[in-house]
C-alpha cells in the first residue's frame, strides 16, 4: 500500500475510533457540457437530456469561487481531487485547466475523467508540464465500430487516439511518468466479448490502468445495452482471457486482484446494488468481530468519513449518486459542511446504524468492489487470518 493511500485508511479508521479527520478527496463538476452522446450516460436519464448544455450555464459557479473552494480544501487537509462530473471537462478547457494548475500549486493529487475528444497540443502541452497526475480516458471499444456507436459521434475514437498517442510522445520528450494514463469502460452487450482486445489496445497506446464498469441503466438505450443471462453465462471466457493478458503485459486493473469488479453479481445487479450493500453488511455481521473493528467492517458505505462531491451549482454530498439533497458551498464552508452539516452528520449516523439509502441502489458497482478491497487492505494489516477469510467471500464464482 502506498503512503497516499495509507493515509486515506488512516482518516477513515480515526473516524471510527472516535476521532473526526478532514476529507481526503473531492469530487468536482466543474459543469455539466457534453460534445457527445453516448448511449450509456447518466444523463439521458434527466427529461431535459437535449437541453443539458444550455440548462449547464445558468447553474455553473464562476471560475473565482471553485479557486476559492481548491484554496479552502488545500488548508482543510484535502489530498486528492478528481474533475468528473455529467460532461466533458474539456468543453471549457479555460476554466479547467485554471483549476487543475491551482489543484497543482497546493501539492495535491489530481485525475480528471475525459472523453479525449477536445484536447488539443496546446492542452496536452500544459497539462503534461503542470504535473498533472492521472488522466482517465472514457474508451468503450478497442475500434471505431464499437466506441463510435456507442459514443454516438463519428470520429471520437481517432480523435481519442491521437489524444493518447501524443500525450505519450509528450511525456517521453518531456522526461516524465506523469500523466499516468488509465482506461474506462462500460461493459455492455456490444463489448464483452471484446475486452481481451481493449487489453491489446491498452497495451499499445500507453494505458498504465484499465478500470472496467458493469453498465448502469438510465434509459431505455441503458436497458438495451445492459448484459443478459444469456450474456453472463459467456462473459468468464472473455474475462479470463483478458486477466491472462492484462497480467502478461503488465497493466494493472480493478477486474483482477483484490477489487474484483467483474463479478457476476456486481455485473447482474448494477442498478439495483443496496442489495449488494446490504448482502456484502450481513455477510460481515455473521463474523461477530469486536470493537471498532467491527463496526467499520459492517458499516455499508465509507463515502461520508473520507469524500465529497461538489456539483456545477454548489451542491455538496457525499458521493455523485444522489440527485437532490446534500448542503450548498454557496453558503457554507467546506469545514462546516464536512464537520458541522445536518446532512453529513444524518448520513453518518445512518450508515452506522446499517441503513441503506435508496439512492444506493444507482451506485456504481466499482464503488462496492473498492469497499471490499478496503476492507481487506486493512484486514491484511491488522487481522491476517481475518484477512484470508473475507477475502474468499469476493472470489470469482467461476
Amino acid at each position: 500500500m502506498d503512503p497516499h493511500e495509507f493515509e486515506k485508511y488512516r482518516r477513515i479508521l480515526e473516524w471510527f475510533k472516535g476521532n473526526p479527520q478532514p476529507p481526503f478527496k473531492i469530487d468536482i463538476e466543474l459543469h455539466r457540457r457534453c460534445n457527445l452522446r453516448c448511449l450509456s450516460c447518466s444523463r439521458r436519464a434527466s427529461p431535459d437530456y437535449e437541453r443539458l448544455n444550455e440548462i449547464s450555464k445558468s447553474l455553473e459557479m464562476p471560475l473565482e469561487k471553485w479557486l476559492e473552494i481548491v484554496e479552502e480544501a488545500a488548508e482543510l487537509g484535502v489530498k486528492e481531487w478528481h474533475i468528473a462530473g455529467g460532461g466533458e471537462p474539456m468543453f471549457l478547457p479555460s476554466i479547467t485547466l485554471a483549476v487543475m494548475k491551482k489543484i497543482k500549486e497546493y501539492g495535491m493529487l489530481g485525475i480528471i475523467t475525459t472523453n479525449g475528444s477536445l484536447w488539443t497540443r496546446k492542452i496536452i502541452e500544459e497539462v503534461v508540464k503542470m504535473g498533472w497526475d492521472r488522466i482517465h480516458f472514457s474508451i468503450d471499444g478497442p475500434n471505431e465500430k464499437v466506441h463510435d456507436y456507442l459514443r454516438q459521434v463519428p470520429g471520437t475514437f481517432k480523435r481519442v487516439v491521437r489524444t493518447l498517442d501524443l500525450l505519450n510522445k509528450l511525456k517521453k520528450k518531456y522526461k516524465t511518468d506523469k500523466p499516468m494514463l488509465n482506461m474506462n469502460t462500460v461493459l455492455s452487450i456490444k463489448n464483452y466479448k471484446l475486452l481481451p482486445e481493449m487489453v491489446k489496445f491498452a497495451k499499445k497506446h500507453g494505458i498504465e490502468f484499465m478500470f472496467v464498469e458493469p453498465l448502469i441503466v438510465y434509459s431505455k438505450y441503458g436497458e438495451m445495452l445492459k448484459l443478459k443471462k444469456r450474456h453472463l453465462r459467456e462473459f468468464p471466457q472473455y474475462l479470463k482471457k483478458a486477466i491472462e493478458l492484462a497480467k502478461k503485459f503488465g497493466i494493472n486493473n480493478n477486474f483482477d486482484g483484490l477489487e474484483k469488479n467483474l463479478d457476476l453479481e456486481l455485473i447482474e445487479k448494477s442498478s439495483k446494488m443496496n442489495e449488494v450493500v446490504k448482502r456484502d453488511v450481513e455477510r460481515l455481521e455473521k463474523l461477530k468481530v469486536k470493537g471498532f473493528l467491527g463496526s467499520f467492517l459492517t458499516v455499508p458505505c465509507y463515502k461520508p468519513w473520507f469524500h465529497m462531491t461538489i456539483k456545477c451549482n454548489g451542491r455538496t454530498t457525499s458521493c455523485d449518486v444522489p440527485v437532490t439533497g446534500g448542503e450548498n458551498v454557496k453558503d457554507k464552508t467546506l469545514k462546516k459542511i464536512w464537520y458541522k452539516s445536518e446532512y453529513f452528520r444524518n448520513l453518518r449516523k445512518a450508515l452506522r446504524s446499517k441503513k441503506i439509502p435508496e439512492f444506493c441502489a444507482q451506485c456504481n458497482p466499482s464503488h462496492t468492489s473498492q469497499r471490499r478491497r478496503m476492507r481487506l487492505e486493512v484486514l491484511r494489516s491488522l487481522d491476517g487470518r481475518l484477512y484470508r477469510k473475507i477475502k474468499t467471500l469476493y472470489e470469482y464464482k467461476f
